[in-house]
């Protein structure tokens, strides 16, 4: 079973407690735990709401997006082929560092 240290929190303040003496406490009760993981959210990747989409005038592969990101609209170019409006989606803004060292930054317009 996956357990994440936010729904353990849910049921017992573990908020301050570090994960490694969790993980201690859980083993000397009988209660194995295989492995830690940490996810780490980058910073300036938000969750928003697709309001249109429409295919790239210029581009076979490529998608014209009006997205909202909570503060204002913004139109994003995406390759994704499942992209549609109404949908919620991971959206890096601008700024964002993402694993591997990919930064995203404004793409030049034409």
């Amino acid at each position: 079973m996956i357990v994440t240290k936010q729904w353990l929190n849910e049921w017992i303040d573990v908020a301050t407690i570090d994960t490694d003496k969790i993980v201690i406490a859980l083993n000397a009760i009988g209660l194995e735990v295989d492995g830690v993981q940490k996810i780490r959210i980058p910073q300036n990747v938000v969750v928003a709401e697709v309001i249109s989409c429409e295919k790239h005038p210029n581009a076979d592969k490529l998608n014209v997006c009006q997205v909202n990101v909570g503060e204002s609209v913004q139109q994003i170019v995406c390759g994704a082929k499942n992209v549609a409006s109404g949908q919620k989606v991971a959206v890096a803004l601008i700024g964002a560092e993402l694993p591997g060292g990919l930064k995203i930054k404004k793409a030049k317009t034409a």
